[in-house]
């Protein structure tokens, strides 16, 4: 069956509806429940949407399965079994606290070219949480839909330099957004996003209007990334004028959302690319 899933395995869950869908089906071709070398997990870089959170929480606490929350350390640590923190729905951080620390371990922004954030606050701790476990390889189920083929043959590709086998089992199955969308709206309960805003609140790999769209709809979204660019001699310790993208600072995106009105008003509802799953998008498997 494609949704059963033999162990050592990682279940990759990103928060989104697209990894909430797999999961629920992987643990309903199991009876219910997991077997126990197949382990959940959800890496929380500070920066994800609070509506995210409470969505990782509320699905393992409806279908009873544990998923391990994750984060990276402000240390470091040459045992696998400190180079992440276990955290939880009440711990979480929720102001960027690890993003900043790493802006601030590697003294320079992320940004298109260099992606370090999905690497290190996301990949990372799921691959020392299975180190720890004394695990050399494992399968790591990925959520990546049958409409997503460019991205699934690059997680392919990458299968011959990780210590993991990435499979993805909607794309076996021929899921499609359309098909992730449909079941969602037969549940009782949901994310909560519209499809434009993602679960990594102003992500920079983002299109500068749909940026803007998020600070419109959800006033304030944008602001740490902008404290952050204007921070950036200070963090970084190096000359000013740091940024996420070359094009535009998050303050001048602020500026837009609050000058140009509802001229964006429903745009991307419909957009597949932003069912956006951090970690999973942005040019790395995990």
């Amino acid at each position: 069956m494609t949704y059963r899933i033999e162990g050592p395995a990682l279940i990759s869950f990103s928060g989104g509806r697209t990894s909430g869908y797999m999961l629920k089906h992987i643990i309903d071709a199991h009876g219910g429940t997991l077997p126990d070398d197949v382990f959940v997990t959800f890496a929380n870089t500070g920066k994800e949407r609070e509506e995210t959170l409470r969505f990782v929480h509320e699905c393992g606490q409806r279908w009873g399965v544990h998923i391990w929350w994750l984060e990276q350390p402000d240390r470091k640590a040459k045992d696998y079994a400190e180079r992440f923190d276990v955290v939880g729905y009440n711990s979480a951080s929720r102001n960027g606290e690890p993003f900043r620390a790493l802006i601030e371990r590697k003294s320079y922004l992320p940004n298109s070219v260099m992606r370090f954030c999905t690497t290190e606050l996301k990949i990372e701790p799921m691959k020392f949480f299975m180190q720890a476990r004394g695990y050399k390889n494992w399968t790591n189920v990925v959520g990546m839909r049958a409409d997503e083929q460019h991205r699934v043959k690059r997680g392919i590709a990458a299968n011959e330099k990780t210590a993991w086998t990435s499979v993805f089992p909607l794309h076996e199955a021929g899921v499609t957004q359309r098909d992730v969308m449909a079941w969602w709206s037969e549940q009782d309960f949901d994310l909560g996003l519209l499809p434009f805003e993602g679960n990594c609140d102003g992500c920079f790999l983002k299109a500068r209007p749909k940026l803007i769209e998020t600070e419109r709809t959800s006033p304030g979204t944008l602001q740490w990334w902008a404290d952050i660019e204007a921070l950036a001699t200070e963090i970084t310790r190096k000359p000013s004028g740091a940024r996420f993208r070359p094009e535009y600072t998050y303050a001048e995106l602020i500026r837009a959302a609050r000058d140009q009105g509802d001229l964006f008003e429903g745009a991307f509802n419909d957009d597949p690319e932003m069912d956006a799953e951090c970690g999973l998008w942005c040019g790395e498997v995990p």
